[in-house]
């Protein structure tokens, strides 16, 4: 399905009926992500789903007028709930798209029951992040192919298995190949200074209510997770878990884990 708002096609998928959840993927990922990995945990018609390009990835449409911002993202994202009439919600987020669930919960806290939330980008100057090393874990003895796309695929990935590698091909390069990396360039621009909240600073120290489950992984070398921890305290109502044997591509490196702790924290009747 797609909605226009502000002159921006979005493109969107809708599962199921009952509590809205919103769904949000990393930077230069698509739909595909999210629905993959969550969907299937969701047996029974309780939680509506709702799955979301983000402008400029997938096949929402990109767009260079105004200048592409984090902060005008998240009122496009606001915008197209508010013209499917959905009032409360979760949000679900990972990497850019956890980034973008907090500046949501940031903005308009009334709005959302619970936020879960995996390797989130916490500091969006790359520059500036406290990071992890990243490291291979061999499995099976799996061989990868000789191609870019592998060696892409061993720099992101902590587990090296023949299930992580087509996780990889379905989920991650399928988005990958249908990102505008002109609208990336942009956003990113300025040294971050577009793709960096305005409020950033406040959003780290601001205290919230808001149930949260947070899941990091201990070899993240593009988000670490020790920035996330300490956001954490601020949150009262707060799950915190952080794999070993897992990076950032954490639902392709510990799939079975990520799959228990989604179930456990949306069947938590306290949510």
């Amino acid at each position: 399905m797609y909605q226009i708002i502000d002159n921006v096609s979005i493109h969107y998928e809708i599962k199921g009926t009952g509590e809205p959840i919103v769904f949000l993927h990393g930077l230069c990922l698509d739909l595909n992500f999210m629905k993959i990995n969550y969907d299937s945990n969701f047996k029974y018609d309780r939680y509506q789903r709702i799955y979301i390009d983000i402008p400029g990835m997938g096949e929402s449409q990109s767009f260079f007028e105004p200048q592409p911002s984090s902060d005008f993202l998240i009122k496009l994202l606001l915008r197209l709930l508010d013209t499917l009439e959905i009032d409360t919600f979760y949000l679900c987020g990972h990497s850019y798209g956890g980034y973008l669930s907090l500046g949501i919960a940031h903005l308009c806290p009334d709005r959302i029951k619970g936020l879960f939330l995996t390797c989130p980008v916490i500091t969006a100057n790359s520059n500036n992040r406290i990071v992890e090393q990243h490291l291979n874990i061999l499995k099976d003895n799996f061989k990868l192919p000789q191609t870019k796309e592998a060696v892409d695929f061993s720099k992101m990935n902590v587990i090296i298995s023949e299930k992580a590698w087509q996780k990889y091909l379905t989920e991650i390069l399928i988005g990958i190949k249908k990102c505008n990396f002109s609208f990336i360039k942009k956003l990113q621009c300025s040294n971050y200074k577009y793709y960096q909240f305005q409020e950033e600073t406040g959003l780290k120290t601001w205290q919230s209510e808001i149930p949260l489950f947070l899941l990091l992984s201990r070899h993240d070398h593009i988000v670490g997770y020790k920035e996330q921890v300490k956001m954490a305290r601020n949150f009262k109502k707060c799950n915190l878990l952080i794999l070993e044997n897992a990076g950032h591509n954490l639902p392709l490196d510990q799939p079975e884990m990520f799959s228990s702790c989604v179930k456990y924290f949306f069947n938590n009747k306290s949510n």
